[in-house]
């Protein structure tokens, strides 16, 4: 019983480790790319762009699959939707389903999106237990409910603090990548605010590595090539974060030379050592495919 239960939060690392990437990933060659294709706005060089990973930790190579995407919705908004679940032996131990769906909104001349909304959905031995964010600008506050899956409702609501966004994971990805939070430089460290806890908001930081260091970590990871230099890791960025947030070492993020995520590792999780989530394929961004 007790080998059960310690594969059930092997299963959630699947998400944790395809959250922080997308935390991470910054990206002025994104940004230059969509100008120089004449996408005036963000969405225009986002949309229609799915990725999928294959996530893997121990000896085990493919414990969980996700796929990350982005569509505009009925309402003119637009939809980040990350949905994974778990595969092959894990799941007939630990059958679970992750659904994360943002609804986005864009502001700053549509150079930037802004988070209306956040749900998170977890289904597990059939029971579904649900997460929904509401972030009200307005009034600077962000209000939250969590219900089902067998337990207590719970709600709860947070002020934002003044001159500060808070972005969802799937928002930031996007805004990272059209190079909302500023160029990338080696030695570059950015600091990217999450939901507001209470009177604390979280943080991550990320750290743009140089190529010495990317030479170094990808020999160290034994990181194999693959069939397409599409898949060849050319950049490297380190995340660090508080516990509250992920129990690890630091993230190590492997970018190709367009800046799509190829490979990240969460260094040292407690139980599971080195977890690591790689691209098997999809649809790049638009940018990248006429590059």
């Amino acid at each position: 019983m007790r080998k059960l239960k310690l594969l059930f939060p092997a299963s959630s690392l699947l998400i944790l480790v395809l959250l922080i990437p997308v935390f991470a990933l910054s990206l002025r060659l994104t940004a230059h790319a969509a100008e120089e294709h004449g996408a005036p706005t963000i969405a225009d060089a986002f949309a229609g762009e799915a990725l999928d990973y294959v996530i893997g930790f121990w000896f085990f190579d493919n414990v969980a699959e996700a796929r990350l995407s982005l569509e505009k919705g009925e309402k003119g908004e637009y939809i980040a939707r990350l949905e994974a679940y778990t595969t092959g032996v894990i799941k007939g131990i630990a059958d679970r389903r992750d659904v994360y769906v943002a609804r986005l909104k864009l502001v700053d001349n549509g150079k930037r999106f802004l988070t209306q909304s956040f749900e998170k959905s977890v289904t597990m031995r059939g029971k579904t237990r649900r997460n929904l964010t509401v972030v009200d600008y307005k009034k600077r506050v962000v209000r939250w409910r969590s219900w089902g899956g067998g337990k207590e409702e719970k709600t709860g609501v947070s002020n934002i603090p003044p001159g500060i966004y808070c972005d969802d994971p799937l928002a930031a990805f996007y805004n990272l990548r059209a190079g909302v939070y500023g160029p990338i430089q080696e030695g570059k460290e950015f600091r990217m605010f999450t939901f507001p806890k209470g009177d604390r908001v979280p943080e991550i930081k990320v750290r743009v590595a140089g190529n010495a260091e990317l030479q170094e970590k990808a020999r160290k990871n034994k990181y194999s090539a693959r069939s397409s230099s599409f898949y060849s890791p050319q950049h490297l960025a380190i995340a660090t974060m508080g516990p509250e947030l992920f129990a690890s070492e630091g993230i190590d993020l492997f970018f190709n030379s367009s800046f799509i995520p190829v490979e990240a590792i969460a260094r040292d999780v407690m139980l599971f050592g080195d977890v690591r989530g790689r691209l098997t394929g999809g649809t790049p961004f638009k940018a990248a495919l006429q590059n």
